[in-house]
Parts: structure tokens; C-alpha cells; sequence
């Protein structure tokens, strides 16, 4: 694939998001369909966010769906493996946004409904990968044999749940997730199927109308299929360990909760004002715009502190 595939990829699906976008706010406002505000919220513009069209994800689900056929067409096995993952991951976030907007409520699956859902799509993942001869490595190759399905898992499921949880500020998630996929195209090269120009295309085009004040949110749809094309491109590229660098800010956020949780239920206090940790500085009084801006600045240098912490590492082992 030469260098010019992906930019005329990645511009076609810019464009297609933006405008396929504006179709979506635009049909949710006919219908006064808006986000459910959590009711353990930060209560921060509320009254503008409820008013938001939300599944701004399915647009992301048609583009991937678009994609698949075209691979289908061709005839390309790994290219329909690589995107069905990012398409059953969304199917789980859809259930659980459709779940929401019938109830009117701001929950959907319960935690253990979720977390089933999302290990079952993605064993049925593991299993596709299997039959197309593809065993992911855990970096540049390395094998650890039978003990990467489960590691695999862990990532899968933990991704997945990570970008989620960021998903809570405008354009948030959708910048951070643009970075990723540029950082993934630089780490992982081989990871083909033009799925790191579409992710960053995808997420950049949405951050066009998702960006502060946003005019749509991605939902769980949304954030699950950006997740899953994350993993396809580690897994089915570098390495699943990959995910750890291009993934660390959102493995924070992920963190803040983790720690907030434990924290309330074993000593029966906060560590933060609230989790995930944007919320924490929502309620110190930051703007949101600036919590933004600097969650994208510390999720782009985690991967140059990874990979300095890693050359540190390996030249005090080879002294």
C-alpha cells in the first residue's frame, strides 16, 4: 500500500463522516431525541448537554459496515476479520444506548450484562481470527503461545471500557481517539485494511461536530466501535501489548474509576471529587475546554514516555 492509499482514504472518509453526521443531528432533532443526563452527574450545563442528539456512533457502524461489504466484495478474508471486530463491539454499545432511550433512562446494561456481551463478541472475534490463521503476537512478533487469548481478552474488554468511561466532555474521546490512530499508524505500520486512516478520518470528522459546545455525542456505539478498531489494528498488527503506549490516557481514566470504587466500598472514602478523573477537575471549576486540550497533550506524550522509559530500561540492561 503505497503512501498516497491512505491519505485518499483517510480524506474520502473524513468527508463522508461530516456530512453523514449533519444528516444524523439533523434527523435526531426532528425527533427531539437527546441524551439522558445521568442523574450522579457533575449537573455542569446540563440543561444544554440533555438537549444534545446522542448514537452519533451509528454513523461510525454504517461506515465500518461500508467497509466490510467492500473487503467482502474483493474478497478479502483478514479485511472482513479485521473490521467485524469493530462492528461487534458497536452492536454491544447499540444495545446499550437502544436500552436507554427506551427505558428514558441514563442506564442501560447493567455492568455484568456488559462486560458478558463484550467478552462473548469478542471470544466469537478470537474464534474468526482463528479460522483466518491469525494468532495475534504480544509485540513485534513475540509469542507467549496459548496465554495471548487471554491477555488478548483483557485487552479487548479493557479498551473498550476505557475510551467509554473518557467519553464524557465534548470531543474528548474523539480527540484522544484521533491520536491514537495516528500513533497506532506509526507503531504499528503493518496494521492494514486502511483501519488506522479510517479510525483517525472517523474521529476527526466526528470531533468536527463533537467538539465544544457539541452538537452530537458518539454514545456507547460509538465509543465501542472505536475501541474495537483499536484492537483490530494491535491485533492484528504490532501486537496486542501496542495498546498499552497509543492507549495509556484512557487506560487513566479507566484507572480513576478503579481506584474511586475500591476506595468508596473498602474505606468508605473519595479519592476524587468524582470518577472518571475529567470530572474530578470539571467540579474544581476547570473549563472544559481546557480539560480537554490537556487530556489530549498528556494522551499524545504517553507514548513518548513509554518509549524513552523503554530505551532507559534497555540500556541500563545492556550496560
Amino acid at each position: 500500500m503505497t503512501m498516497m492509499q491512505p491519505l485518499l482514504i483517510f480524506c474520502v472518509i473524513f468527508f463522508c463522516e461530516i456530512a453523514a453526521q449533519r444528516s444524523w443531528i439533523v434527523w435526531m432533532r426532528q425527533r427531539h431525541v437527546s441524551q439522558v443526563q445521568k442523574a450522579y452527574g457533575t449537573h455542569i450545563d446540563e440543561e444544554v448537554k440533555a438537549n444534545v442528539p446522542s448514537m452519533g456512533g451509528v454513523v461510525f457502524l454504517l461506515i465500518g459496515s461500508g467497509l466490510l461489504i467492500s473487503q467482502m466484495i474483493q474478497g478479502h478474508r483478514s479485511g472482513v476479520v479485521f473490521w467485524s471486530y469493530p462492528i461487534l463491539a458497536a452492536m454491544v454499545g447499540l444495545a446499550d444506548d437502544m436500552l436507554k432511550f427506551k427505558n428514558k433512562s441514563s442506564e442501560g446494561l447493567r455492568s455484568m450484562q456488559k462486560f458478558i456481551l463484550q467478552a462473548a463478541t469478542t471470544l466469537l472475534w478470537f474464534l474468526l481470527l482463528g479460522l483466518d490463521g491469525t494468532i495475534p503476537s504480544l509485540w513485534g512478533g513475540c509469542s507467549i503461545g496459548h496465554w495471548i487469548w487471554p491477555v488478548a481478552l483483557f485487552f479487548a474488554v479493557g479498551i473498550q471500557n476505557s475510551v467509554n468511561v473518557t467519553d464524557g466532555l465534548d470531543g474528548l474521546a474523539a480527540g484522544a481517539s484521533a491520536i491514537t490512530f495516528a500513533a497506532l499508524y506509526l507503531l504499528s505500520p503493518d496494521s492494514g485494511y486502511y483501519g488506522t486512516a479510517a479510525g483517525a478520518a472517523i474521529s476527526l470528522g466526528f470531533l468536527w461536530h463533537n467538539c465544544h459546545p457539541a452538537q452530537v455525542f458518539m454514545g456507547d456505539v460509538g465509543a465501542h466501535f472505536l475501541a474495537g478498531l483499536m484492537a483490530s489494528c494491535a491485533f492484528m498488527g504490532t501486537g496486542v501489548l501496542v495498546l498499552v503506549p497509543v492507549g495509556m490516557g484512557f487506560g487513566l481514566e479507566m484507572l480513576s474509576v478503579v481506584i474511586q470504587l475500591i476506595a468508596i466500598h473498602g474505606w468508605g472514602k473519595r479519592v476524587f471529587r468524582m470518577s472518571p478523573i475529567h470530572h474530578h477537575f470539571q467540579l474544581l471549576g476547570w473549563p472544559e475546554d481546557r480539560i480537554v486540550v490537556r487530556f489530549w497533550m498528556i494522551h499524545a506524550l504517553c507514548p513518548l514516555f513509554c518509549a524513552a522509559f523503554a530505551y532507559c530500561l534497555l540500556h541500563f540492561l545492556l550496560v
